[in-house]
């Protein structure tokens, strides 16, 4: 979350009188050392670029701790002029963003006193690096086990974060003029290991940290200055926040926009109408390759919508190559939009899409692999349409062209086509690959093929996708002993033999044929006898060309073990990194589709690759940001194929003043803001029409349309219960809203227990009738409610029957389904609804069941919402609407509960959002932020959903902080760790 306040002049500023190097501090070295020479940057690979050093100052320096002022951030507008401005209006955001996330990562952990997320060491050394840079080496107070990475940010911070000390430690009382601030400072740095040179000192770590460049040129430093803070031996804790790697991939692509291809940048850079595409034409015919069996195949297995995006996404595919409108444009528009609703068989679409652009990409590659090898015989047959013939010396051509081509790897001869498949998280990446492994693709005869997989990421979990990890089969190589190597060593050569003896006899076969048609000369020949001449050349050359492939594969192998083999060579100087980074690229340089998520899209690995991708697919592409899917973007693509829903909850961002300027909002609703049509896929599967309903209407203009396997289900037999039918509205009118201490997280005691209570009629039913069971989620917006949930429905959680219960977030149920959804809305005052007005958060709720939709809230406090206002109107409409005097009596009746909510909210500062710049509140605990409103903008929020001016509501900080220990003392509770941190400072 994003907490910053007003700044701490104990902590930050820098006070006079300055004093000297020599006074009672550690030698800083300052004025004194010789700046080391600036060493010239000798690998320009975007990944060794210096200016990854200003994305590290600009987020550990000490804007860290405080909010951006107004100037800093800009809107992210519809259309950039340049690219000079796409990064200017990013660049700060991204800034920005990364410290939100990092700060929100530090206030959590300040609520944790573990010795093992706060670290106690003493400082070795301070050392002055250039351009304002500085080294802390620390090393443990005691023993503990390093768990950071390389790079990772760290905060060295004293005292303890979370504890302040007290003028007289045994008053458990302590007034607040009694509270001594003891801190000493704090600073945000990059840390690594320090290995010291003494074997008996321990291992240690450096913290490498942004202070300014006039700390370069003199040593008048003030007292109050953290580089005076730094005394040799002086204790300090050091907690690890986490890392910078995907950041910094979104950075490095963002500066390298200008290498894009140029008709993918000018269509990023401004959506043009003109270049869009007519998806209300009718579709392009298939592909000229597809068989007619292979075209009955698609339209028995996708429906009308599917079908449609499958064959725009190969038309697409095949613009530049193939005779379609598509070829005729000087400047296509290179992406395709597709939109998924929840239930129309997104993923499943993606697969036939994949299926369908590979065999599209394989025969192209085909064809030109076989100009390659003759190309004078097949540019006599394009300048002469009617000519059947290519001519007496055809395949005398192809075999002169293979002296020179055919003993080339054909990567070298002709690039094979590769597709990238990325999705902004693990889960859908490797939903989409799991589909792939399982199903296989179609080729033209009907005949199920597996196309070459890798996947990049070592967060990947499922054991489909560990199969074809790169990082997973890198391993096992490495774990290989010399015999085994040397044993497969020689099995491959075998094989390279009988590769190079095929490929023998198949030119044989083609001298043969050569031969032949020599003799038979083309005046005067049957017109049939030359088509199947040309037909035995292209199928001998087809041939060949698949065993010279093989035999690459093979040699691809065998370069491996020779990397292997270097480790157990005397003087080889084996480098295992270097080693397991080749290995890695070998595999994803190998593979036809390479799946990894948007952020794994920009590590290393893919700057080894030989070629870039000439496609990529991005699934869930509304839910990244737009510069999260720079990075795969920048790989060589000249296409790509954005699948998402815009109606559905974006990305997630934490910082509430990027959020604001639109920095949630991805590409593809960017395009379809400037009026970009998308492929609406409008068949669902999933919800009962009742259910359906009212989201088609609202939030798709009434095109989604009810599959035949939805329509023609039976009535389930719990809908003969009044109060169980498809689609529902519960009126609590008698629940109240309530939270606890601090927090802007809400509950709703009466909403909890009336969701038991209709579970509970639920499986009374099911259970009187023997119907079979149904699976059941209980969703509310708030993560207080989904704790007052998990208690209220404890014992059933913990019987055999719970095991088909599942209770979570909204949020957090993106993208998953139920038989049965119970909706708990949880407001119930007139003060608004917070952030559950959300349109898309509302739409993801209402679209997780499949059988059965009931919805409880107060009406009367949703109706403040203009969406939930129709939302209710629709269901009284429908008479789907039930009021409390419907309701048996039993069911409202209020259990015993053991949990005792604090009605009415306490004052606190949590989101205080006053001009200029401010310093982060360690107060409150954290919440997640998404690109719309979370549950820490509910404090933020008046009844039309604007922000509130805060204006000059620090200026009473110390008096609201004040009345706030009061509240805490007359409650009894202790304060927090975070409250005294606050205190302290």
């Amino acid at each position: 979350m994003d907490n910053r306040q007003l700044k701490n002049p104990a902590i930050t500023s820098f006070r006079k009188p300055a004093l000297t190097a020599s006074q009672n501090s550690v030698d800083l070295k300052v004025g004194t050392k010789k700046l080391p020479p600036r060493k010239p940057n000798i690998n320009n690979t975007q990944y060794q670029d210096t200016s990854v050093e200003r994305l590290l100052r600009e987020v550990t320096n000490d804007k860290f701790w405080n909010h951006p002022e107004e100037a800093d951030l800009q809107c992210v507008p519809g259309l950039f002029e340049s690219v000079e401005e796409y990064v200017r209006v990013f660049e700060p955001l991204l800034f920005e963003e990364c410290r939100a996330q990092l700060y929100s990562n530090w206030e959590e952990l300040t609520e944790i006193t573990s010795r093992d997320v706060h670290i106690m060491v003493r400082v070795k050394s301070v050392e002055r690096r250039e351009r304002g840079w500085y080294d802390v080496v620390v090393l443990p107070a005691q023993d503990c086990k390093w768990m950071f990475k390389e790079g990772d940010v760290a905060i060295l911070s004293s005292p303890k974060p979370g504890t302040v000390r007290y003028k007289k430690s045994n008053n458990t009382g302590a007034s607040e003029d009694d509270l001594e601030s003891e801190v000493t400072g704090r600073v945000a740095g990059t840390v690594r290991r320090h290995i010291p040179t003494d074997t008996r000192d321990p291992l240690g770590a450096t913290l490498h940290f942004f202070v300014g460049d006039i700390y370069d040129s003199n040593s008048n430093i003030d007292e109050d200055h953290i580089l005076r803070k730094f005394q040799v031996k002086s204790t300090w804790y050091l907690t690890v926040l986490g890392s910078l790697a995907t950041t910094q991939r979104e950075y490095i692509a963002l500066h390298a926009f200008r290498r894009l291809n140029l008709q993918m940048q000018n269509a990023i850079l401004k959506p043009s109408p003109e270049h869009f595409p007519k998806y209300e034409e009718q579709p392009p015919a298939m592909p000229e390759c597809f068989t007619p069996n292979f075209t009955e195949h698609l339209h028995r297995t996708f429906n009308g919508p599917q079908l449609a995006a499958i064959q725009w996404a190969a038309m697409h595919t095949a613009a530049g190559t193939s005779s379609t409108v598509m070829n005729k444009r000087q400047d296509p528009w290179p992406f395709t939009l597709v939109q998924g609703p929840p239930g129309t068989g997104k993923t499943h679409t993606v697969w036939g899409m994949l299926n369908v652009i590979h065999l599209v990409q394989y025969q192209h590659y085909y064809n030109a692999l076989l100009k390659k090898l003759a190309p004078e015989s097949y540019k006599q047959n394009e300048n002469n349409s009617e000519s059947v013939s290519t001519g007496t010396g055809s395949i005398d051509e192809v075999l002169q062209s293979m002296d020179q081509n055919l003993f080339r790897t054909l990567p070298k001869l002709c690039p094979k086509p590769r597709m990238l498949v990325c999705a902004p998280s693990n889960a859908a990446t490797d939903e989409l690959l799991s589909r792939v492994l399982d199903r296989g693709f179609i080729d033209g005869e009907m005949k199920v093929y597996r196309p070459d997989v890798a996947r990049v990421g070592v967060d990947s979990q499922t054991r489909a996708a560990q199969a074809v990890s790169v990082e997973r089969r890198t391993e096992q190589l490495l774990v290989k002993g010399r015999d085994e190597i040397v044993a497969w060593m020689h099995q491959l050569k075998i094989r390279e033999s009988q590769h190079s003896q095929q490929i023998a006899a198949l030119q044989r076969e083609l001298t043969i044929a050569a031969a032949a048609g020599r003799s038979q000369g083309s005046v005067g020949v049957d017109p049939e006898v030359l088509v199947a001449r040309d037909h035995n050349r292209d199928t001998l050359l087809q041939n060949l060309a698949a065993v010279v492939e093989a035999r690459d594969k093979v040699l691809v192998e065998m370069s491996r073990l020779l990397i292997l083999e270097s480790k157990f060579r005397a003087g080889s100087n084996f480098n295992l990194e270097e080693a397991r980074a080749n290995l890695e690229a070998s595999f994803a340089n190998e593979a036809e589709i390479v799946f990894t998520t948007v952020s794994s899209s920009g590590r290393k690995l893919f700057s080894r690759l030989t070629h870039g991708f000439d496609m990529v697919v991005i699934d869930e592409a509304a839910q990244a940001s737009e510069v999260a899917i720079l990075p795969p973007l920048s790989l060589g693509a000249a296409r790509c194929v954005l699948v998402g829903d815009p109606q559905q909850l974006p990305a997630t961002v934490i910082s509430k003043a990027a959020g604001t300027l639109l920095y949630s909002r991805s590409l593809f609703e960017r395009f379809q803001q400037a009026g970009c049509p998308t492929m609406l896929l409008s068949v669902q599967y999933r919800m009962h029409p009742q259910i359906r309903d009212f989201p088609s209407r609202y939030f798709y203009q009434g095109r989604l349309t009810d599959s035949e396997s939805v329509s023609n289900l039976a009535d389930e037999i719990y809908y003969k219960d009044p109060l169980l039918r498809p689609y529902a509205f519960y009126d609590i009118t008698h629940g109240r809203e309530s939270h606890r201490g601090g927090s802007v997280s809400y509950q709703n005691i009466h909403e909890a227990q009336f969701a038991v209570r209709l579970y509970e009629q639920l499986q009374k039913t099911l259970k009187s009738t023997g119907a079979n069971k149904v699976t059941v989620g209980i969703i509310t917006p708030y993560k207080l409610q989904l704790k007052c949930l998990q208690r209220e429905f404890e014992e059933v959680l913990n019987s055999d029957e719970g095991k088909g219960i599942y209770i979570n977030t909204v949020d957090a149920f993106q993208g998953q389904e139920r038989d049965v959804i119970i909706m708990s809305c949880v407001r119930a005052s007139n003060h608004g609804v917070g952030f559950v007005a959300d349109i898309r958060r509302m739409n993801v709720a209402l679209t997780r069941a499949k059988r059965a939709l009931w919805v409880v809230g107060n009406a009367n406090a949703l109706m403040q919402s203009d969406d939930w206002a129709a939302l209710i109107a629709d269901a009284k409409a429908r008479n789907c609407f039930t009021d409390m005097d419907s309701v048996p009596k039993e069911m409202l009746i209020l259990r015993g509960s053991n949990y005792s909510p604090l009605h009415g909210k306490v004052s606190n500062m949590r989101g205080l959002r006053a001009a200029g710049s401010r310093r982060r509140n360690l107060d409150m605990p954290p919440e997640p932020k998404s690109g719309t409103l979370s549950e820490e903008d509910d404090a933020l929020l008046s009844r039309n959903g604007s922000y509130r001016n805060t204006k000059g509501a620090t200026d009473n900080w110390w008096m609201i902080w004040n009345q706030r220990v009061k509240d805490l003392e007359i409650r009894g509770n202790m304060m927090s760790p975070r409250g005294r941190m606050v205190m302290g400072f």
